[in-house]
């Protein structure tokens, strides 16, 4: 098989969203779970050519000055896009530990993170995340997954 020789780039620019709410706490790490209860879908890449993926930036959000639990994000890499999750088709793909920090502060600014990628999903791999324990009340995560499509 001949090697591609050209570089390729993304056509269609995709900003994706998702959120973590509620009573979702996912004490295991090894990919295991259940999309929509406690593993959530934020990103599918194109199902015919894939997608390239830059970043993931995580905030918090909440409906009234309240504080964040501090715990920790899972985001995983499947190759599955609902149902049951396990650890042949879903991989860890990086934790990040959230701080306990007060959202929708009247008078700071609340910090988000990031997390890099900078490589291509194939065809509809699914990016998932989880959250290591149950959500204050009035509080969620949000996710924007920044991404191309390459067709």
């Amino acid at each position: 098989m001949a090697q591609n020789t050209k570089p390729i780039y993304s056509l269609v620019p995709v900003v994706a969203f998702g959120t973590l709410t509620g009573s979702i706490g996912l004490t295991r790490s090894d990919g295991v779970g259940t999309i929509g209860t406690d593993m959530f879908k934020i990103f599918t890449a194109d199902a015919t050519d894939g997608s390239f993926v830059t970043k993931i930036r995580i905030s918090p959000a909440a409906t009234t000055s309240t504080s964040m639990t501090a715990s920790v994000i899972r985001i995983y890499i499947s190759s599955i896009t609902s149902g049951a999750t396990t650890a042949a088709d879903t991989v860890l793909y990086q934790e990040v530990a959230v701080a306990a920090l007060a959202a929708a502060h009247t008078s700071n600014a609340v910090n988000f993170y990031e997390v890099a990628f900078g490589f291509p999903l194939a065809p509809s791999q699914t990016i998932l995340v989880s959250i290591d324990d149950n959500l204050a009340a009035n509080t969620r995560w949000q996710f924007l997954t920044f991404a191309g499509d390459y067709s």
